[in-house]
């Protein structure tokens, strides 16, 4: 039986993301994710996305553009920090790779303090697919 998702798509992702880290007050890894889209479902706001994960309406979803979202590893990540500097590319390359193998790739974050991340598109055979993370902000 085929798996629910393209495997292709998850090696891709797995291999792009390999020890790398979502940093905030932690640093978290990257795992991918895939749920199906229902038919004639759409994931076009907050709500959408809130439906599809079955997250209480009481929990705080909101979006991202990409970019904003791994801007901290990116577009501000300290030029006097070798490793950092070192390691950029990869994290432009994960969102590259995002970009172009899924449609409407955003961010997702759920909740609050400990922060449920999702950076997600639609990859063309009916599902939601990308990557989850966790982000710590107190």
């Amino acid at each position: 039986m085929a798996p629910g998702f393209d495997p292709e798509l998850k090696a891709d992702l797995e291999r792009a993301c390999s020890d790398l880290v979502y940093s905030s007050e932690s640093d978290r890894p990257f795992e991918f994710f895939s749920v199906r889209i229902p038919p004639g479902g759409k994931i076009d706001s907050a709500e959408d996305f809130r439906s599809l994960l079955g997250i209480d309406k009481a929990v705080r979803v909101e979006i991202r553009e990409v970019g904003d979202f791994l801007a901290r590893h990116t577009g501000t990540s300290d030029p006097h920090d070798a490793g950092a500097q070192a390691i950029r590319p990869r994290y432009e390359r994960l969102q590259a790779l995002l970009e172009e193998r899924l449609s409407c790739v955003r961010a997702f974050r759920v909740g609050k303090i400990e922060i449920d991340c999702y950076i997600a598109g639609e990859d063309g055979q009916g599902r939601l697919a990308g990557l989850k993370t966790v982000a710590i902000e107190t």
